[in-house]
């Protein structure tokens, strides 16, 4: 248990992906599902426009629910819809140095599955709910042979 207690403690730089995709608003949703393809991601960072824009998210879900499936009314398709049309914008961030247990309250409260790690205005990294889980799994075995 108490290596539980000391995960949910560390820093979100501790488990974040420093090595994540960007995206230009402009390409096309076809093209960012072949990204997360090649790169076995669920979302990919859009980048800001201009000095005055700020960073979105294009993530599986947003594809699922606004492009193949976006209700009786609307029609998109993902080889002329630019991802800037689907993305979530703006994305919640955090500090680096901001602990994991308070990141994923967040994300709990904000009913999201990833944030945004930044140095002021520079993305340093992706911290994912399946990054949190990964650490868990990778904790040692408890006494009862059970994991943690």
């Amino acid at each position: 248990m108490d290596q539980l207690i000391t995960l949910r403690t560390l820093p979100v730089s501790a488990l974040m992906q420093k090595e994540f995709h960007k995206i230009k608003g402009s390409c096309t949703v076809a093209e960012a599902l072949q990204i997360m393809k090649k790169s076995s991601e669920s979302g990919l960072l859009v980048e800001p426009r201009n000095e005055d824009d700020c960073y979105g998210i294009v993530t599986e879900k947003d594809i699922l629910e606004k492009v193949i499936d976006p209700g009786e009314d609307v029609h998109r398709d993902p080889w002329n819809t630019p991802v800037f049309q689907i993305m979530s914008k703006p994305l919640i961030s955090v500090n680096p140095g901001l602990r994991i247990k308070y990141a994923l309250r967040l994300m709990k409260r904000t009913n999201i599955r990833r944030l945004t790690v930044m140095e002021g205005n520079k993305v340093v990294g992706v911290l994912n709910m399946a990054d949190v889980l990964h650490a868990v799994e990778e904790l040692p075995v408890h006494d009862d042979h059970v994991a943690l």
